[in-house]
This record gives structure tokens, C-alpha cells and sequence, in this order.
């Protein structure tokens, strides 16, 4: 589970818009005041490879426990560091500093010795020797099982769970592009209906939807900024589907959304940081609404529709206007920006499927060195071999 820990703000952006503040982590992270190593960690930090990775070793654990077998994932999360992994829904569980890239942690997985886990189980009834097994006196018997652990088979398995997974994020980012290019013409829509409504005078008083969004329904208690399809689009598609899916696929199409957001929103700022003096005030305005934000919609263990959430927000936000520090004043178009962050998400997602599609010609390489630790522990070492992970 997390804990607390005093902290830069996760929203991994670089320098010089990173803040101090507590917030939920999994692990506590040590002092960063490079400027390079936080924006590795913000690249790190938001790589789908890495995130496909940490749903590869949930997804593992929990099939291992399904096949009776919750011991094996002990020992993965004692390994990793981690706890409740099994529960944890969110896109930031592996550690960043110890595994920053997407190979790291199997690699280093496979390079741990052959363990035993020793688990003790109490024997049925107590009756023996002649005895009854009602008799209370009768202590309880025990016996220990031994639980043989190889790190490099683990390894093997948990890649080709991956493999799986990241053939579902091949059509599951399909589907996200689709519902993120719906947004901004549903919205646009329902903003189009609500003032026709006001034209034809319904509500008996006029108003601004840009001033008070909640009321361009007058039935509704809050404004719905778009229509959330895309769990509907995917449950549609996967009741045809031959295969079944990975045990986590929601939640992982939630996460994938979520990772895609978050990275767009990144990419957003980095643009209008680049862009300098003309694009400050928005610039300043969207860093301040994300990372008063980043703890709630990206960091730690989410609630489902996060990312919806957060766009949501954006999108029924009121423009403002607003003085920089050196005393500049601007306006900041939250619509402009929510619409510059949806229109990158699409470019990021189909980025992101053809990532997904190489997935196994990048497993290549680590399959040669799990095929090479094998051979080597049996006595043979093929000539030629190189070690380390290319």
C-alpha cells in the first residue's frame, strides 16, 4: 500500500515548474535537483512500456494465485519493494529510480538466485495414532512445504504475459483514439443545445453558459461535459472476441487513458514553455491547474474515469484572467488547452499502438540472455555470448 512521504509533486514536468508537496507514494523517493534526471524521470514516469511491464507482473501474480499459488507473487513484491499490488490500480507502481526502464526490473528479476519459500500448513484433523480427532487435548499438527523459486522462469512466464497484453493495447488504444476524437464534438454539441435552449427562452432568465456551465441543463444538478463511451465500445468489442482477455484488461483500458493523459498534458506544457514570452500565461495558468491536481487525477491509486475527469474539468472551466509573477497580465482559455491536450492524446495513442505492436521484437534481445542464464546454469556456455541486455 502507499504512504506518505515529503516529496517533489509527481507531475514530473521539468524544471522549472516542479513543486514541493506530500502526497501518496509507494515508495520514498530520494532527492532530485537535477534538472536532466527529473525530466528522465517524467519521460520514465509516463513510458506506456513501462507501464505494460507493471500490468504484465499484476497480472502474473494474480493468476498465480488463481492457480493456487499466492506465494510465488510474495515473493515478486518482496522483490520489487511493493505491497498490494494485486489491489493497486493506478499507472506509477514500479519505482522509477530503482527501474527506469521497461526492461529494468525483469532483468534484474532474472539475475536473483534460486530462493526457497517455506510455508507451513496445518495437517487436517487431529486425530492420530489411534486417537479421536475430537479430542481437544491433541495439539494441532504442522507441516512445512518447500516452494522452489526460479527467478529466470518467473521471468520467461511473465514475458509472455506481457506479450498478451500488449496485443490488447494494440486495439484497446484503438478504441481510446476513437473516444477521444468524439470529445470535443459532443461537447461542442451539448454547448450548441443549451444555447438553443436559452434562445427559446426555457428557464425564464438569462444567463451565460460560460459564466455557469451547470446551468446549460436545466435538469441536471451538474454539467456533463461529454458522453463516456468508451467502456461500452470496449465491452462490445471483447464479448465477440475469440481469446480471452488479460485479467485486468479494464482496468488497464482505464490506466491507459489515464498514462495517455498525462502524458499529453506534459507534452502541452513543454510546447508552451518552448514558445516563451507568447505563450507564458498559459503556460503558468495550466502548470498551477495541473499540479493542484496531479495527486487527485494521476498519482497513486485512481478511482475509474480519472482521465475523463480531469477534461472534464478543464473543458467547464471559466476563462480568467491572470497576472504573471513579473507583473504581465493575460487570459487563460481553458477550452483552448483542453482542446490542444485532446487533440495531442489522439496523436499520443496511435504513437502508442505502433509502440505496443513492436513489443515482441523487443523481447528479442531479453529472451536471448533468459535462453543464455538458462544454458549457463546447466553447465554450458555458448560461444560468443555477450552479457547484459542489448
Amino acid at each position: 500500500s502507499t504512504q506518505n512521504s515529503a516529496r517533489q509533486c509527481d507531475s514530473f514536468l521539468p524544471h522549472p515548474f516542479t513543486r514541493t508537496a506530500t502526497g501518496m507514494t509507494l515508495s520514498a523517493l530520494p532527492d532530485r535537483s537535477s534538472h536532466d534526471d527529473i525530466v528522465a524521470r517524467n519521460i520514465a514516469r509516463t513510458d506506456v512500456r513501462n507501464f505494460l511491464t507493471q500490468r504484465a507482473i499484476q497480472s502474473f501474480m494474480f493468476l498465480a494465485v488463481e492457480c493456487r499459488d499466492p506465494h510465488t507473487g510474495k515473493w515478486i513484491q518482496d522483490f520489487l519493494g511493493l505491497h498490494n499490488m494485486l489491489e493497486y490500480h493506478g499507472s506509477g507502481a514500479l519505482d522509477i529510480d530503482r527501474f527506469r526502464t521497461w526492461e529494468s526490473s525483469l532483468v534484474e528479476m532474472m539475475e536473483q538466485p534460486k530462493d526457497t519459500v517455506i510455508v507451513s500448513a496445518k495437517r487436517r484433523g487431529r486425530g492420530h495414532g489411534g486417537w479421536s480427532k475430537h479430542n481437544p487435548y491433541l495439539p494441532e499438527r504442522w507441516v512445512e512445504i518447500p516452494i522452489s523459486i526460479e527467478p529466470t522462469s518467473l521471468t520467461q512466464r511473465i514475458l509472455a504475459v506481457r506479450e498478451q497484453i500488449a496485443s490488447e493495447f494494440v486495439n484497446d488504444l484503438g478504441i481510446l483514439r476513437e473516444c477521444n476524437d468524439m470529445i470535443l464534438d459532443d461537447y461542442f454539441g451539448k454547448v450548441k443545445a443549451a444555447r438553443d435552449e436559452q434562445q427559446q427562452g426555457q428557464g425564464g432568465e438569462k444567463y451565460s453558459y460560460m459564466d455557469d456551465p451547470s446551468r446549460a441543463n436545466p435538469t441536471a444538478s451538474s454539467m456533463i461535459a461529454f458522453d463516456r463511451v468508451g467502456a461500452n465500445i470496449l465491452n462490445n468489442h471483447t464479448a465477440f472476441q475469440e481469446c480471452a482477455s488479460s485479467p485486468f484488461r479494464r482496468g488497464s483500458f482505464d490506466l491507459l487513458y489515464n498514462l495517455a493523459t498525462q502524458e499529453s498534458v506534459h507534452l502541452v506544457l513543454r510546447t508552451l514553455q518552448a514558445a516563451g514570452e507568447a505563450k507564458i500565461v498559459s503556460f503558468e495558468w495550466l502548470r498551477d491547474f495541473y499540479v493542484d491536481r496531479v495527486e487527485e487525477y494521476f498519482d497513486g491509486n485512481l478511482e475509474y474515469g480519472c482521465a475523463d475527469n480531469f477534461i472534464e474539468l478543464l473543458l467547464l472551466t471559466s476563462p480568467s484572467v491572470i497576472y504573471t509573477p513579473d507583473g504581465k497580465m493575460g487570459l487563460a482559455d481553458p477550452l483552448g488547452l483542453a482542446e490542444q491536450i485532446i487533440q495531442t492524446r489522439s496523436v499520443v495513442l496511435e504513437e502508442w499502438q505502433q509502440t505496443m505492436r513492436q513489443v515482441p521484437d523487443d523481447h528479442a534481445g531479453l529472451r536471448r540472455l533468459i535462453l543464455d542464464q538458462q544454458m549457463a546454469a546447466s553447465g554450458y556456455k555458448p560461444l560468443g555470448s555477450e552479457s547484459g541486455f542489448q
